[in-house]
């Protein structure tokens, strides 16, 4: 399954570009992300909690980033992880890029995903799982450019660095977990009905 998201940041591509290399950081703004451990070898594990429809999954995983091109603002993060319930597995392959837009920068995210068992059978709508990944970006970005508002605020500007760097600090997510969680659904279910109706239209 192939998904496209993209959000705009209030920096050019040069100062982007480190934010979004900082995963430690990255983990604490992304909402159901916990950073557990940043590995000797430049692996992170973590946990990531989600909702397809009405349904609560809860996966260990571990992540890379390989492929990062300083040149060219961009890098490949390959992650897989399992239920923690035995209901099926994932994996991921996200390509991501910073590009120009303006005076600042556009960030495009496209990801393979793929999913086994039943966690699988709980995506068959693709719909449902292109609305929490939509949710789940529209959520990241906010909580970024709130960090780095607070980073310039506290005369840290570009830094991004504001205290985010430690595993399990995932407060700025945690603090919108719940809405985010029934926007997912109120905008899965939707899109799953709107498929539906122009299916069998």
């Amino acid at each position: 399954m192939l998904l496209k998201n993209s959000f705009d940041v209030a920096r050019p591509p040069a100062q982007a570009w480190p934010l979004l290399l900082d995963v430690p950081n990255c983990a604490a703004c992304m909402p159901g992300v916990e950073l557990t451990s940043v590995e000797p070898d430049g692996s992170f594990k973590g946990k990531l909690s989600v909702k397809l429809g009405p349904v609560a999954l809860k996966f260990n995983g571990i992540a890379t980033l390989e492929d990062v091109d300083e040149a060219n603002h961009s890098a490949t993060i390959r992650a897989k992880g399992a239920d923690l319930q035995g209901r099926g597995s994932a994996g991921a392959t996200a390509r991501v890029r910073v590009v120009p837009n303006g005076d600042y920068s556009k960030v495009l995210i496209e990801t393979d995903l793929q999913l086994s068992g039943l966690v699988a059978q709980y995506g068959r709508a693709s719909g449902i799982i292109s609305a929490m990944a939509g949710e789940m970006v529209t959520a990241f970005a906010t909580n970024m450019r709130t960090r780095m508002l607070n980073g310039e605020n506290a005369g840290g500007a570009g830094s991004g660095n504001d205290g985010a760097s430690t595993p399990n600090n995932t407060s700025a997510a945690g603090t919108n977990n719940a809405a985010i969680s029934s926007g997912m659904i109120r905008r899965a279910l939707w899109a799953w009905f709107r498929g539906l109706f122009k299916a069998k239209s």
